[in-house]
């Protein structure tokens, strides 16, 4: 039971890169894709936007720079945007990836990563997985517990001493893509059932307003009426 995705509202997306023309090609790649876009060429001129304005995402390298992280300015960026918008997800953009790296970035609060050359395919799967997460009742604390899960998982692996030195970078990945797809499913299945809730209450209100103006026209006193009157109040107490 899977919801689907709503790929046509318009997403908002900070770019964040030093090099000119990587920020060029990823913010005309997402604008390709119907996204809106804005652009900083390090961390504190990110930070700024962030502190200003709401984005659905942000798009940043790793390695360009920082405020805390002089060459790192990428984990500055994850963890202001993680503080002041916790519904906001940063993918993490890398030209030097492995799976540790992605890995470090995902400890550190990314929600995904990304090689360089950003391809507009990867990016676009990105941004389905970050909107299937935002389009919950409550798109921060789904995050947030997606990436409280991830992180327990990643824990039991690097307390087990040597485990972690002991795996291949090819199995590394493979376990990394079943955690992620472990848990977008589970998440996606909450979503559908809140879909479900929702769909529910929006019937349960329409049944309540229609009893309203039945009991307009219904004589005062009469079997109908209270009738009427028991199913607006137990409509509005499931509402």
């Amino acid at each position: 039971m899977v919801a689907p995705v709503d790929m046509d509202i318009k997403i908002r997306i900070l770019v964040v890169d030093d090099e000119p023309t990587s920020r060029e090609v990823i913010r005309l790649g997402l604008q390709n894709q119907n996204c809106e876009t804005m652009t900083a060429h390090d961390a504190a001129s990110a930070i700024a936007l962030l502190s200003e304005q709401q984005f659905h995402a942000v798009v940043t390298d790793k390695n360009m720079p920082g405020t805390e992280h002089p060459t790192e300015g990428g984990l500055d960026v994850i963890k202001f945007a993680k503080e002041s918008n916790p519904a906001c997800a940063v993918i993490m953009v890398t030209a030097f990836s492995t799976v540790d790296s992605a890995i470090e970035a995902m400890r550190l609060g990314a929600f995904d990563y990304l090689d360089k050359p950003v391809r507009p395919q990867d990016i676009k799967k990105k941004l389905a997985r970050i909107l299937s997460y935002q389009q919950t009742l409550n798109p921060a604390n789904a995050i947030s517990s997606h990436n409280s899960f991830r992180a327990k998982f990643l824990n039991i692996i690097e307390e087990q001493e040597g485990a972690s030195q002991c795996l291949s970078a090819e199995t590394k990945g493979m376990l990394l893509q079943v955690l992620q797809e472990n848990i977008d499913s589970f998440f996606h299945e909450r979503r559908a059932w809140e879909n479900i809730i929702l769909e529910q209450r929006d019937a349960l209100s329409q049944i309540a307003g229609w009893a309203e103006q039945m009991q307009e026209t219904t004589v005062q006193g009469s079997i109908d009426e209270d009738f009427l009157a028991k199913i607006i109040t137990a409509s509005n107490r499931r509402l």
